[in-house]
């Protein structure tokens, strides 16, 4: 999975290169978590630990494209875009720049930067390790910790038991189904962006599994070890999902 920020002074942009990627996303695995159109708000709201590749323009008002590569893209993979030529020797002179796509953007460059200097080199922080512990925010007032490794999936479903969680609300399963953290009050979608690093992996609208524990697949369901529960794949999730537990895997 790369993870990728998008950050650029115009709208129309922003919308036309989020949706050249988004054409190649499943095939190249590529997660979009946030777009900004102002370098002040990604200087002042990206989260480096939540982004691997890092898009940005380079002719931009408070911060230009370099000043906040230097700020929030340090030891990530960085594409610059740009309307001018003028600026190319710049940018090369002054950091370890991953790719130079000029305006418009132009996804088969795109897809060659993605080849050459992406796929299989972005580096995973030590946070990433299965034995470091995860740190969520909940709300205002509370944070959960937990290791990677005793959490087993996640889930908005009824269990095995009859038990839901609240609405708008997840429970956090172990080993043998153990109900680890009842009622968190976050997303499905608010928890893969934080947690996909670690090997979890969102099978459908409700439940995130951690591939750690997979023992099986069987067309759209998934087995997990020291689990009784068993899981389904969606359909929208089915076709990208067989990559990603195949690459897990090594096969």
């Amino acid at each position: 999975m790369i993870r990728y920020i998008l950050v650029d002074d115009n709208l129309k942009t922003l919308e036309r290169v989020k949706s050249k990627i988004d054409s190649i996303s499943q095939a190249y695995d590529l997660q979009h978590i946030k777009s900004y159109s102002s370098s002040k708000k990604a200087f002042e709201e990206a989260i480096p630990e939540d982004f691997d590749l890092l898009i940005v323009d380079f002719e931009m008002p408070v911060y230009n494209g370099l000043e906040l590569a230097q700020e929030i893209g340090v030891n990530k993979k960085i594409i610059f875009l740009t309307s001018t030529t003028d600026n190319e020797k710049k940018v090369i002179n002054n950091l370890n720049t991953t790719g130079y796509l000029s305006k418009p953007f132009d996804v088969e460059e795109f897809k060659t930067i993605l080849k050459n200097k992406i796929i299989g080199k972005i580096h995973k922080d030590s946070t990433t390790s299965l034995n470091t512990p995860i740190t969520l925010k909940v709300g205002v007032n509370k944070d959960i910790r937990f290791l990677p490794e005793q959490l087993y999936y996640i889930s908005t479903s009824r269990n095995r038991s009859g038990e839901q969680p609240n609405k708008n609300h997840v429970h956090f399963y172990g080993k043998n189904d153990e109900l680890l953290i009842k009622n968190v009050r976050v997303s499905i979608n608010e928890l893969i962006k934080k947690i996909t690093p670690y090997h979890f992996e969102r099978i459908n609208q409700s439940t995130i599994i951690n591939l750690a524990h997979l023992k099986e697949r069987d067309n759209t369901n998934i087995s997990l070890y020291n689990t009784q529960e068993t899981f389904h794949v969606s359909s929208k999730e089915k076709s990208g999902l067989v990559n990603k537990i195949r690459r897990h895997l090594g096969i």
